[in-house]
């Protein structure tokens, strides 16, 4: 596994975003795909014909775009740490530290609450900024009880020093 985990560090959760959105966007290409075909086999004349293979091109490298995308994300939450790894050639890890954490929420938009998953932001103190955040996550409230429940006991660790 790509995350070091401390002596007393241990994984609650890990996931990938959704792939019913990467359905979608799989169905997109498809469409897209489909179309550039039926200009090149019914609706074009000869010499417009590369406007048919840019329609073509188009979807095959929508539909490469999103499976790959889907494919380089990993969500790890851990006793410590929320980490985001992003990425199949160049590799980005980012890392929240929980005593850090302000505040957790999620957010769905109507296709994301059609296929139960959601986006889980993650602020942090001191930033200025959203901390993280996890997009396309399966269940977000799920997660972002585990997340809650976690600042709980980082919260009551570091209370008692």
């Amino acid at each position: 596994m790509w995350v070091t985990l401390g002596p007393d560090e241990s994984v609650v959760w890990r996931g990938k975003p959704s792939p019913y959105l990467v359905k979608y966007w799989i169905g997109v290409a498809a469409a897209v795909l489909l179309a550039g075909v039926v200009l090149l086999v019914w609706l074009l004349p000869a010499d417009w014909s590369w406007l048919g293979w840019l329609v073509v091109a188009g979807g095959l490298g929508l539909g490469g775009y999103a499976y790959v995308a889907y494919r380089s994300v990993f969500y790890v939450l851990t006793t410590e740490k929320v980490y985001r790894k992003t990425g199949l050639v160049r590799t980005d890890v980012e890392t929240v530290r929980l005593e850090r954490v302000q505040n957790v929420s999620f957010s769905q938009s109507l296709l994301q609450r059609l296929v139960r998953c959601g986006d889980l932001t993650i602020v942090t103190a001191g930033s200025g900024t959203t901390g993280l955040v996890l997009r396309s996550v399966n269940h977000p409230s799920t997660v972002n009880g585990l997340v809650t429940d976690q600042l709980g006991g980082v919260t009551g660790a570091t209370a008692g020093v």
